[in-house]
């Protein structure tokens, strides 16, 4: 991998060295893969259902684009499956934008209808907006409506329909193949803790620091306990690219490179958490670090280094600062590998945020989705409106609209539509039929779709979103969600009253300043009034 920018350029590797990982783990955000030899890509590569599945796509007749974010493995996949999906028959194009020429798609169109003159699969590796204006140079071809369809309906909900077919062509979204799931993190570092030159290394004295955390990265339990930190992490939204982990996990490996000892800052723990503003994956890291989660029992026992904490580790207990009490650099470190490698360490994050685990354990399918649920949302997005407390709160969404256009925030709201909470599924999202098998897909996100005769409206819940109603059903004032939320909620409930038909029995005005609702029954024909009831 190369790394740009001013950063220290790799060497060529020899399959008896080291240099790759070495470089890796000096590498920035700027490191590019495409100037990784063959030799080195074959060093990285981890397997995956994803060849497989498109290669028989492909062998089928299939044209391929392959899409997603830079650093998601495009390139590098498309680069490593190239021989054999040539031999197939297929034109291959490893990156769109090294054919485009000065910003022009024209290369590209003209190399995919060649392919399809000679019925031969085409297969493209583009990222976002390379492929966006692919859509738009090219937007009446058959093919071209094929690609915009596919990618308005990146991720399915409830039972499968006709949008999930692929008529002949595949758009796959590699975004939507989270590195940061378990079972990719544990593939790099069997990768690397497999490699024979680093082990060759390792054995002899020339690399003591990558010795220790080869020993200690190897232990089961250090290994569950990154699989956790990794689920935790896609469940509040975070993800990351393959280049980001892969520097990364080497950092682990090498800690400080060029020092010769095993410091605290060289264990993997600490470079694990070492937070690095370039690179995204360090800050979401943040989100997880075990020294962020409070737990007055084993913090105790750490810092007073006490029996508990004297026993029960998966190999030996870490040494203890020679102080009297730990500096908070030391005790982070200390309760870091608490964490991974103490046999109750799982539990410094009992005390965590309990929206948090509720949220992961609904996308894990852990928990119920049901009715109960919904009419809790519903309660909380009412809430966000109105904060008074009314007997079916729970039992029916109210489309809010705010009193006065021009009054801005405002302090009154207006209800006449309302939908029942039995009209509302909460769905979690799944990859469509047509890339079944491509890859494991880990949810970040729920929905809340309205289901009606003219169309179902959505609501997207990530953990941030959800939070907010979590906090709002326990009696969050408005004024203090935030305004991106109030926004989402606003544009739901806008579309839920253009595209459905709610019952309009009552009509409810909230003011929020005053803490008052003013209900207002009408008749069963809506013509009339016949009762006002004030609630304070």
């Amino acid at each position: 991998m190369s790394a740009t920018g001013g950063e220290a350029q790799h060497p060529a590797s020899a399959s008896d060295d080291i240099s790759l990982w070495r470089t890796l783990a000096a590498a920035g955000p700027k490191a590019t893969a495409e100037a990784l030899s063959d030799q080195d890509f074959d060093r990285m590569h981890i397997a995956s259902g994803v060849e497989s599945f498109l290669a028989a796509k492909v062998q089928a007749g299939q044209s391929v684009i392959l899409t997603g974010n830079a650093g998601d493995g495009k390139t590098h996949l498309l680069r490593r499956m190239k021989p054999a999906l040539e031999a197939t028959g297929a034109v291959v194009v490893e990156d769109a934008t090294a054919l485009m020429r000065a910003g022009r798609v024209e290369p590209i169109l003209d190399r995919w209808q060649q392919a399809i003159e000679a019925q031969r699969p085409f297969c493209i590796a583009a990222n976002e907006y390379p492929l966006y204006q692919l859509r738009i140079a090219d937007k009446e071809s058959a093919h071209m409506v094929e690609v915009s369809r596919q990618c308005r309906h990146r991720l399915a909900y409830g039972r499968p329909t006709k949008d999930e077919d692929n008529n002949g062509l595949l758009v796959v979204d590699l975004s939507l193949r989270n590195p940061l799931s378990a079972s990719f993190i544990d593939a790099m570092i069997d990768k690397l803790l497999g490699d024979a030159a680093l082990n060759k290394a390792v054995v002899g004295s020339s690399e003591p620091v990558a010795r220790r955390n080869f020993e200690l990265l190897s232990l089961p339990r250090v290994r569950g306990r990154l699989r956790a930190l990794a689920d935790r992490l896609i469940a509040l939204g975070y993800r990351a690219t393959v280049r980001e982990l892969w520097i990364l996990v080497s950092r682990m490996v090498f800690g400080r490179l060029g020092r010769g000892d095993f410091e605290r800052s060289d264990w993997y723990s600490e470079a694990l958490f070492a937070h690095d503003e370039r690179f995204d994956a360090t800050i979401a890291l943040r989100a997880v670090d075990p020294t962020g989660s409070s737990h007055p029992f084993w913090d105790g026992a750490l810092e007073l280094r006490s029996e508990p904490v004297r026993g029960g580790w998966a190999l030996r207990q870490p040494l203890a600062s020679p102080h009297p009490t730990l500096e908070w650099a030391d005790f982070a470190a200390l309760k870091r590998r608490f964490y991974f490698e103490h046999e109750r360490g799982h539990e410094v994050f009992e005390l965590a945020d309990s929206d948090a685990s509720e949220f992961q354990a609904l996308l894990q399918g852990q928990r119920s989705s049901g009715p109960g649920l919904v009419a809790k949302l519903v309660e909380a997005i009412n809430a966000a409106y109105c904060p008074v407390r009314f007997d079916s709160r729970d039992q029916h969404l109210y489309l809010w609209n705010g009193h006065r256009f021009h009054e801005q925030p405002s302090r009154s709201f207006v209800a006449g539509d309302r939908i029942a909470s039995e009209q509302f599924a909460l769905e979690v999202p799944r990859l469509p039929m047509r890339l079944d098998g491509a890859f494991d897909y880990h949810p970040d996100h729920v929905v809340l779709t309205a289901l009606g005769p003219r169309g179902k409206p959505r609501l997207r819940i990530d953990f941030p979103l959800w939070q907010t109603l979590r906090r709002l059903e326990r009696g969050l004032p408005r004024k203090l969600v935030p305004e991106r939320d109030i926004h989402r909620l606003d544009a739901f409930l806008e579309k839920l009253g253009a595209e459905l038909n709610g019952e309009r029995h009552t009509i409810w005005s909230a003011h929020l300043e005053n803490l008052e609702l003013i209900q207002v029954n009408l008749s069963m024909d809506g013509r009339r009034f016949e009762g006002v009831r004030i609630y304070d």
